[in-house]
This record gives C-alpha cells, structure tokens and sequence, in this order.
C-alpha cells in the first residue's frame, strides 16, 4: 500500500511484526483496511447490532440518503437512464438535483443494494467504511510524507475518529472525506516520482470524493490548488511536462464531472436553487468554533459549550497539541538531512493548507467570538466569480481541510519522537496518543428502527399502482402533518410502484410542496377538497392515496377519504387496500394558456379602474412592481370586484393576475368576469374556481405566479372582475393585472 521513501522506525521485535504484515503493498493495504475495520466496529459497535434494521442517529438526513443510494442502484441496473429526474417532487424536473446525489458512494454500496434488497444495510456499510476509508487514507498519505508506519497509523486514527464526526453523524456524505488524503497522496507521489499512474490515482480518488459530497469538490480543488502550485515550483524547471500532464488531467476530469454539473445548472434555471448570503453567514464558522464540541461527545460534550448549528469544530486537544509540536519542531530544526528538509517543507504546506481551510469555513463575514472581522472575506469574491458555490449552505464544513493538514502535522509530530525517543518509548507515545484520539472522538450513536418492508395492504397498492399509467400521485397525509420519516417511506416505495409523488424531502423543495405545506394550505380544511382535486388534476396528477395507517388519528382518515369520494366528478376509480385507498382522477380538460403572440397588451391609460375595497390601493395591481400588491384588507366574503372602464370599446382577449409566494394564501376562490357594452347589460365570459390555474401558475413560474384567463370575443366598455365565494380567513390579493386586447 505505501512505498516508502526512509528507514521504517519500528524497533525490534515491534520490527519484525510489522515487516511480515506488509511483506508487500497488498499485505500493508489489507493489515491497514483489517485494522481500521475493526477499530470502526468496536467503536460503532451499535450500527452492527442493528445493521439492516435501524440508521444511526435519526430518520432526517440518514434516511433521505439512504433513499439515494437506494435509487442510484436503481438508475445503474438501467445505465443511469432517468436518475435526475426521481420519483418524488412531481411534476419538477431533475428532482434528484435538490441534494447531494452520492454517486461516488453508491458506486460501492450498489451491490449491497442488489444482493439483499435492503436500502437501510447498505446504508450502514457505507457509514462504517467511511471511518475504515479516512484511516487507511490518512495512513497512505501521512507514512508516504514522513517515512514512518507508525506515524501513518497514529495519524489515520486521528483523521478517522475526529471529535467532527459527532458533529456530522447525519451526513454520510461529510463523513465520506476519506479520498481526500488519497488524492493528496497521488499528487505529491506524482510530484516525486514524475510517475502519470500517480496522477492517475489522484484524478480517481479526487473524482470520487467529489461525487461523495458536493462540497468537498470546490474545498478540496483549494487544497489541490496549493498542492499543485508548490510541486509546479519546485519542478517545473526540471520537468515542464508536467504543466501539461496537470492541465490534461484537469481537463479530463472537468470532462467527466460536467454532464453533473449540468444536471444541476438545469434544475438552478428551473427553480432558484441556491442560498441567501444571510443563510451562507449563518452557517459559517466562528473562529471561536474550533473551541466549541458536540454535545454527543462523551469526553467534551458535557465541559466544551456547543457550537451554532454545523458550528462545533472542536478537533480535540490531543490532536492540536500533537500538530502544534509538529510544527515548531519541524521548524526549528537545523539540520540539512534531506529528511529534515522535506518534513519542514510538509509542514509549512499543511499549515499553509490548514489557513485556506480556516479561511474557507468562516464564510462571507469572518468573526471571532461573535465579532465581525470583516463585512466581506475572501469567501464573497468566491462566491461571486465560482459557478455553484452559492448552492452551499455551510461554509464551516470547509473545517475538514483544516483537520487534514492537522493530522499531516500530528504525523510529523510523530516522526519528531520516533526519531528521539528510545524505540519502545516511541511505540508506546503512539499508543496513548492513539488511544486519545479514540477517546476523544469517542461518541454513542443512537439507532433509529426503521422498517423497509411495506405492509400487507401497502405492498397490495404498490402493485395495483406498479399497474397503472405513469402520473403524478399526491400520498396523505402531507407533510408537516406527515412526519419527514412517513414522507421518505413512501418515496422509497416509488421503487416499487414507479410513480412520481407530489411529496418529497430534500436538501431544497419545491414552491408547490412549500405551498401545500403551509399553514392555510387547502389540504387543511375538508372543505376545500373540490379546489385539491380540481388543482392535482391541473397539475397532471392522477392518484391520491390515503394511507391510513399514517394518520395521527384514524377517524381523520376515514373523514377525508368520504370527503374525496363526495366529489364522485371528479374521480374515475377508488380502490381500497384495506387501510390504503386509491383515488385515480379524471385528466384535467381545461385549457390555460399564455396570451398568443398576436395580442396586444393594453396600456394603462386605455382604462380606469375602481374598486370595491381599499380603492386608493388599487394602482398597485398597475405598477409592474412584484413587491407591491392591492389587497381588499377584509376576509374574501363574496362581493369583492375590480371594475376597468375602456376609453373606447375594446375586445378584452387575455387577463392575467399575477401572484407572488408570499401572497398564494389570497387567491380569489371563485372568479367571475362580466362585460358590458352599454354599462347596463353584463355578459358572463369566464367563471372558475381560481385554485387550478394558481397551481399551474405555481408549477411554471414559480417565483411570480400568474393567473392567465383566455376570454371569448367581447365589446367590453366595462371590464369587472368578482370575487363572488368566502375564505373566513384570508385577503384578497392581486400584485400585478395585466390585459391583452385582440
């Protein structure tokens, strides 16, 4: 596994021990992944108890990836045909780009996947090999910079049981920061050798690591970058070549990570799928962060004060220490071996390495113990030149590179006192300072049961459905009121049925989950259950399940299910599963449309305007201005108008409302507009419950939702709108009105 470059400091007969394990690479390479594997066992020893049954900590974020690796073994077995566009968010496309899409994982954990049929195992391997991966990573990369075995082994344990992952225990894809060390380690191998199979391995492990976590792809390319420019300076005279094979490298991997990053441009112009920079600011490190520990820490949860949320960085006193004492005393060396030279050189790197990392997880707005360093960091210029980086929440997780560079430093450190103490004295430094690492990285890991096994009446729906036509499905109850596990239940089970849900749980959502979500939400009243139908057949959904069994209260169930089946018009079959039952909707036959491309808008001055309420207020439906609106200030009570009075008799073709995300609780439940020619005499041309088109609205333009209304020919010198139903609870509101004329 390591080709080393100096003596091996192992005294007998510690030598020998060692010398018959790693005989060859592939001895050390499996004694290394044997050692890690059972020092992740013993310390997660739960997670095995309870491997196919239950996920560690809770059923948030372990649950949502572990229905991503579940559907990206699906997408292999059909060559990654469909995978960004998952069954879940309906009817948005590329679904699958709201999060992280752990191809890099998936890639190991598929065959899990396959063999036993249980999301929830792989899951589990995969949260156990990121501990065996970031120690036998470290281990490369640390016993290849410093000569020594030993000094691998104490820094891989450090890198595989930092305090940081009691932090993180929910994120699979943060604690899979192994490939890191190995990227590392084919890099500088490459520098030192000239050999393209190093660099070949360091374009491997740099592209696995950035298909295991989005963010390790810009926070490791920073460490790369400082990597790469060091070795270009001290070989570019001796070896110019190796500019070209760095950018031919870098090329290919570009190549091979660009159809993602497309994946991901194209949902960004679908929905706005980045952070505020307020949202970046509030997740980012404080410098007093590295002082800060979980609260899950056995050792320093109960004596270190937590940290904000992704905020307690606390890398452990043992290991600062240790990389402290590297550092000075690789520095202060004076002498001109060349082995004191490289190790001075590494740990002037790492340090440097670690302050990129330091500067990257404090984010926009730098502070230290609560005060603003500065208004703008380094992080904004970032944040405005790099494609993608304001997709990223948290800038604090930048940290792993600040612990990185700190087990190089503790790795150093540790070849300092093999080289100064008596052989044994050495080994048994290494032990205590392994056994700190262990200790205070230490943590208990809940486990969360959670059964993938759908029940009798389920798994009898899921084939009905698996039966039907592929369409939109709406499962209730909906969240918040179904809780995130429920949601994610029924999102797995799109594996069997293979139909799109409205629902879903991601690291974004979309406007109409946020809508139907709300408080106000129409899903929330059995009366309003006319408009639910009517907007989810609008929207292309065709099923609605009732799953009784994930109601709070069973009576609600049952009162919900005879509240569809009282709207008999709009259904063509109801099939019952014992507690599931199946509503299968006619398809909307209604047009809406934008206004044609012939049609001429009509300018304000054509018309006047009145209204029945707040009519000083009305020129806000006129401005153009989405931030302002007119709104009756009274609950809609069913005689609400807007009167338009033409300069000269117009043939009204188009009307067009425009909503914003704000307002979607006050649309006009029922719409009617009339026409007279004579001011005496009004003629009907549109009456409809508004809910349909507010959502076709919501699912096409989601930040300015427009309302768009086709009107037959009129004459029309008066143009009046009526809001003519109740809503005991909400305004009517208009940001913006906008006509056409034929």
């Amino acid at each position: 596994m390591v080709i080393l470059s100096h003596h091996d400091l192992v005294p007998i007969p510690t030598r020998a021990i060692v010398q018959t394990l790693c005989a060859t690479p592939l001895r050390e390479g499996v004694a290394i992944i044997a050692a890690f594997t059972g020092a992740a066992i013993v310390a997660m020893y739960p997670v095995l108890n309870a491997f196919g049954s239950a996920l560690p900590n809770d059923l948030g974020d372990p649950l949502l990836n572990t229905w991503i690796l579940a559907w990206d073994a699906d997408r292999f077995l059909h060559g990654l045909e469909g995978l960004w566009d998952a069954p879940m968010y309906f009817p948005y496309a590329r679904s699958f780009a709201y999060s992280e899409h752990l191809l890099g994982i998936a890639i190991f954990t598929a065959p899990i996947q396959w063999l036993t049929g249980n999301p929830v195992m792989a899951y589990n391997s995969a949260f156990l090999a990121s501990f065996v991966l970031a120690g036998s990573g470290m281990y490369l990369l640390a016993a290849s910079l410093t000569g020594s075995r030993l000094a691998g082994v104490v820094s891989g344990m450090a890198f595989a049981f930092l305090p940081y992952r009691a932090e993180q225990v929910s994120h699979l894809q943060v604690l899979m920061y192994g490939w890191m060390p190995i990227a590392l380690w084919g890099l500088h191998r490459y520098f030192q050798t000239g050999r393209r199979s190093m660099l070949g391995i360091f374009a491997i492990a740099f592209l696995l690591q950035a298909l295991s976590n989005g963010y390790f792809v810009y926070y490791l390319a920073a460490t790369v970058v400082v990597v790469g420019g060091v070795g270009l300076v001290a070989r570019i005279r001796t070896r110019p070549i190796m500019l070209l094979d760095l950018v031919c490298a870098a090329a290919l991997m570009v190549a091979l990570l660009l159809p993602i990053a497309n994946a991901y441009l194209e949902a960004r112009e679908l929905l706005p799928l980045y952070r505020m920079r307020s949202e970046i600011v509030s997740y980012s490190a404080d410098i007093e962060s590295y002082a800060q520990a979980s609260p899950r820490l056995a050792l320093w949860g109960d004596l270190l004060p937590a940290g904000k949320p992704e905020g307690s960085l606390f890398p452990g006193f043992a290991l600062s220490t240790m990389a402290l004492f590297g550092f000075v005393a690789a520095m202060v060396s004076h002498r001109s071996r060349t082995t004191e030279i490289s190790l001075r050189r590494t740990a002037a790197l790492y340090t440097l390495i670690a302050l990129v990392g330091l500067m990257l997880s404090l984010g926009p707005e730098p502070t230290a113990n609560g005060v603003i360093l500065t208004n703008s960091g380094p992080y904004d210029w970032l944040l405005s030149t790099i494609p993608g980086l304001d997709a990223l929440r948290v800038p604090a997780r930048a940290s792993v590179i600040v612990f990185l560079a700190l087990a190089v430093l503790a790795a150093i450190a540790t070849r300092r006192l093999l080289d100064r103490l008596p052989a044994r004295m050495g080994v048994v430094c290494c032990l205590v300072a392994v056994a700190m690492f262990v200790v205070e990285g230490y943590h208990e890991v809940h486990m969360s049961e959670f059964s993938v096994e759908p029940s009798t009446d389920e798994a009898a729906a899921n084939a009905w459905l698996s039966r039907r036509p592929r369409a939109g499905t709406l499962v209730l109850p909906f969240q918040p009121r179904d809780p995130i596990p429920q949601t994610l239940r029924a999102v797995l089970q799109t594996l069997e049925h293979r139909q799109p849900l409205v629902n879903g749980y991601s690291g974004f959502t979309t406007p109409l989950v946020s809508y139907l979500a709300r408080p106000g939400s129409p899903l929330d009243s059995l009366s309003n259950y006319s408009d639910v139908l009517s907007g989810m057949r609008a929207i292309n959904v065709r099923y609605i399940v009732v799953n009784a069994d994930c109601f709070r209260c069973a009576d609600n169930a049952s009162a919900l299910v005879s509240t569809i089946r009282a709207h008999p018009k709009q259904i063509s079959d109801d099939r019952e599963f014992g507690t599931v039952t199946i509503f299968e909707l006619h398809p909307w036959t209604a047009s809406v449309r934008p206004p044609p491309e012939g049609q001429t808008p009509i300018e304000r001055t054509a018309f006047h305007s009145s209204a029945s309420h707040a009519p000083h207020q009305l020129e806000r439906a006129f401005d153009g201005n989405s931030r302002t609106r007119w709104q009756s200030h009274t609950n809609q009570a069913g005689h609400e108008w807007i009167e338009l009075r033409f300069e000269e008799p117009t043939d009204v073709a188009h009307v067009r409302l425009w909503m914003a995300p704000e307002s979607l609780t006050d649309y006009p439940r029922q719409l009617l507009i009339e026409s007279t020619a004579d001011g005496n005499h009004y003629v009907e041309l549109y009456q409809e419950r508004s809910f349909p088109r507010m959502l076709i609205g919501l699912v096409d333009q989601p930040t300015y939702i427009p309302i768009d209304i086709a009107l037959p020919e009129n004459t029309s010198h008066t143009l009046r709108l009526r809001q003519t139903r109740t809503a005991p609870r909400f305004y009517w509101s208009i940001h913006d009105i906008q006509l056409w004329a034929r």
